[in-house]
């Protein structure tokens, strides 16, 4: 499995407070599938904690307010998220110190 996308699902599931009740995925889009329909199950039942970590992670508020306009919002915000925490992952990669 790729290093980078380990490292964007543990940041997924970190920053959604999943404490490790994720599965393992070893595709970008299986893992996006499955966060859709966690996305889709904050958004019926705690739209203000999926606003808190999408503030917490960092997400443009100009695009959450554009992915509610969508047919689909928990696929284009979960698209947002993978999006953000892929951005973090690169940022880190290239200002680590190296051993």
């Amino acid at each position: 499995m790729n290093t980078q996308f380990e490292s964007v699902q543990k940041l997924v599931e970190k920053d959604l407070e999943l404490s490790n009740s994720a599965p393992v995925f070893k595709k970008l889009d299986t893992l996006q599938m499955w966060l859709i329909g966690e996305i889709r199950i904050l958004l019926d039942r705690d739209i203000n904690r999926l606003m808190n970590i999408l503030y917490r992670i960092d997400v443009s508020e100009d695009k959450v307010k554009m992915a509610f306009a969508e047919y689909d919002p928990a696929c284009a915000i979960a698209g947002l998220i993978i999006e953000r925490e892929l951005k973090k992952v690169e940022t880190r990669s290239k200002y680590a110190k190296p051993d």
